[in-house]
Parts: structure tokens; sequence; C-alpha cells
């Protein structure tokens, strides 16, 4: 018996009995929906974190942030040490695997305004020349940040590409003048500032909930000297090599901040990137679980189904057993006739339910667009291995759950088969 005939024999019975067949796949479609649809989302939500990440400076940095009191002994008691701009300095020339350190300030809802009379609310980003660089942000016209911007406390700044747009609508803002003013000091004269460059669109972030497209960027010092008089710093942002073991790189610098400030280290906070995926991907896992136990056992379930529909075809066809032997069909080619038919019972199911959860997926994705409003996109990432597993999962049933009604209808002997009245 040839293989092609085996199929044949395997198909005949789905065709013939297209409902039975439909309802007894129906368990392995939900089963495989289920398990792709909730992948696909899941590594998409996974995608989405890692891209967000990466729009922020990737995930080879940590930051470093001050904690201005702490709970200590039943006591709220409040810290006095601060970072400057000489503990970055020291982080970069003393930690072997930084590739350097943004000291940064943030300020929201600062009011920028122009000579013709625009104003806007911004956020202010006060850092250093190596900003740009380390949020991989580029520039569209003009140029960023320079060291002897930051050495001179240069009244000059960068914007971003909606805050230029809403401030000069389609005039070029390079060159312009504007009036910067720290939103902690309503009372004290606005700062007059250059622009000397806009950078490129780079959307809203979904973590920080923020966008640098509405932010202006000024110097360090500038910040410090000019707008709020504060001389120390709420960030370090520390870029560090890949590879890197970012604990061993913290506990570094937070030993070069010790000595730096007399042993202390109670101001130093700090929060990894890194860490959100690793969350992501440890609730995955656990979604994984549930949905694939509750994905199995209706499988299990499904499979007892076709074992059921193959023994009620056994016994449909045992005259039809009889008859094959006695004209000289051997037991493995019965085996394989209805063996066939239960992988291809479970292997159509398998296929059907790949399409199913890429289906599901793509309405979930949907669904979840309207549901995070800061994603316009929600990506649906269903691999080939995941495909190929399903597939192979769906055979394996097939083979499983079908192996005792074959060898029942191979052991039949002939004579017990033909007196059968069907």
């Amino acid at each position: 018996m040839k293989f092609c005939d085996v199929i044949v024999a395997g198909v005949n019975p789905l065709v013939q009995n297209k409902l039975r067949a439909g309802l007894s796949i129906l368990g392995i479609f939900i089963g495989i929906t289920s398990v792709l649809c909730m992948i696909a989302i899941g590594e998409g939500g996974k995608k989405i974190i890692a891209e967000d990440i990466e729009k922020l400076g990737g995930a080879n940095q940590f930051t470093l942030w001050t904690r201005t009191s702490t709970f200590k002994r039943g006591r709220l008691r409040r810290t006095t040490e601060r970072y400057t701009l000489k503990d970055a300095y020291a982080i970069e020339a003393e930690c072997p695997e930084v590739l350097y350190v943004l000291p940064n300030h943030e300020a929201f809802e600062n009011l920028v305004t122009t000579r013709s009379g625009n104003q806007v609310r911004a956020l202010l980003e006060a850092s250093t020349e190596n900003y740009a660089l380390g949020m991989n942000w580029e520039l569209q016209v003009g140029r960023f940040l320079t060291e002897n911007d930051i050495e001179t406390a240069a009244q000059v700044c960068v914007l971003g590409s909606e805050i230029a747009t809403e401030l000069f609508g389609g005039e070029s803002a390079l060159g312009q003048e504007v009036k910067v003013r720290y939103y902690r000091y309503w009372r004290q004269k606005p700062v007059r500032m250059r622009v000397v460059g806009v950078m490129k669109p780079k959307g809203r972030s979904l973590t920080w909930e923020y966008s640098l497209d509405d932010a202006i960027c000024v110097p360090l010092t500038t910040c410090q000297q000019r707008l709020t008089g504060i001389r120390y710093i709420e960030y370090l942002i520390v870029f560090f090599e890949k590879g890197a073991d970012v604990n061993s790189i913290i506990a570094s610098a937070k030993d070069v901040l010790r000595k730096r400030h007399r042993g202390q280290d109670n101001f130093i906070g700090h929060f990894i990137p890194q860490l959100t995926l690793k969350r992501l991907e440890h609730i995955q896992k656990v979604i994984k679980i549930a949905l694939g136990s509750i994905a199995g056992f209706s499988l299990f379930i499904s499979g007892i189904g076709i074992m059921n529909i193959c023994l009620v075809s056994v016994g449909e066809k045992t005259r039809e057993i009889g008859l094959r032997k006695s004209v000289g069909a051997k037991r493995i080619h019965i085996f394989l006739q209805f063996l066939m038919e239960s992988i291809c019972l479970c292997l159509c199911g398998g296929v059907i339910g790949i399409v199913g959860g890429w289906g599901a997926a793509q309405g979930m994705a949907l669904l979840a667009v309207r549901i995070v409003l800061v994603v316009d996109v929600w990506p649906v990432v269903l691999s080939l291995p995941w495909i190929l597993t399903s597939v192979i999962f769906s055979i394996v049933i097939g083979v499983g759950f079908g192996v005792y009604p074959a060898v029942r209808a191979a052991r039949l002997p002939p004579i017990d088969a033909l007196r059968t009245e069907n």
C-alpha cells in the first residue's frame, strides 16, 4: 500500500462525514487558537516596551535618582547629600564599563515665548552634550548642545519638533530667540535663549508618558545658573557597554559616590529599564502556564473525542476491514489507514487553529489600541517556531489518541470481521 493511498484512506472519511469531522476538530481548533492568540499579543506587547525603552536610550542604561528622604527607625528622615556635575565625571572616569553619564534635570509646564507672542508649555530637559546620543535622538536641522555650551553656560537651546512647529509654524526656528520661564519661579524674569537646533520627531513615551517632541533642551549649567539657581542634579543617567552586568556597575557607581559624599549612600536611588522587560517576561510565563494548562485540558478532551470518533469509524468499517484482509491486506496497512484518519483530524484542527489564532490576535490588537491610547499600532508577533510547534503538537495528539483504534482495527480477525453486520 503506497503512502498516497494511506493519505487518501485517511482523508475520505473526513470528506464523507463533514459535520462529524468538524465537531471533532473543534476542540483542537479552540486550544491552538487560544494559545497562539495569547503568544502573538504577548510578544507584541513585549516588542512595544522594547521599542519604547530604545526610544529613551535603550536597555543598556540605568538612572540614579535622588532620595530626598528615608524611613529609618520608624521616622521619616530627610537626606542632605545631592548629585553634582563632578559626580558624573567621576563615575565616567572610575567605572571602566561605563560609556558616559548624563546629568539631567527635568521640569514640566515651563513657559516658552517667542518675540511674536506665541506661547507654549514645554518640558525642560537640562543636560550635557551627550544627551542626544544617549536618547537616540537625531537632529533635523542645526546642531545640538556642545561642550563649550556647557562650560560657558551659554544661553542656547534645542527644540523638539512639535514645540518648534507650535512656536514658529512653517518658519525656520534656527537663530530665533525665545524666552524661557521656569515653572517654579513665575515672578522671576524669563531667560532669553537662541535656538541652535531642531530635533526630528521621536514620539510619545509609553513608560514615562511624555514626549521629547514637546521638550526644550538647554545646557545643564545654564539651567542651574540662570533658571533655577540650584547647583545639585536630580538624575544621573548612566550608559554602559552591552553585555556588562548592570548590578556590578551600579555597585561600583555607588562606591564612587560614597567616596565623594562622606560615606553616605542613603540619598542614592536607582531605576533599571531592563527590569521592565524582565517583569513582562515573567508575567508572560505565568500567563503561558495558566492558558497552556487550559488549552492542554481542552486538547486532551478533544483527543478523547477523536479517539471515540475513530472507534466508531472502526465499527462502521468492520466488514470492509475483513474484506481487505481476505484479499491480502496486511495489519500495517489497516493500522496506517485508521491512524492517518486520526492524524488528519488533529492536523486540520491545528492548521485551522493557526489561522484562527492569527485572526483572533489581530482582533485583540485592535481592541488593545483602543484601551492603551498611547499606542497607535499593537504589533502581532507570531513566530515560525510557535507555528511549527502547533503543527507538531497536533500530529502528536493525532498519533497518541489514534493508536488504540488503529491497533484494534488491525487486530480484527478477517473471518469475524466478515461475519459482522454493520
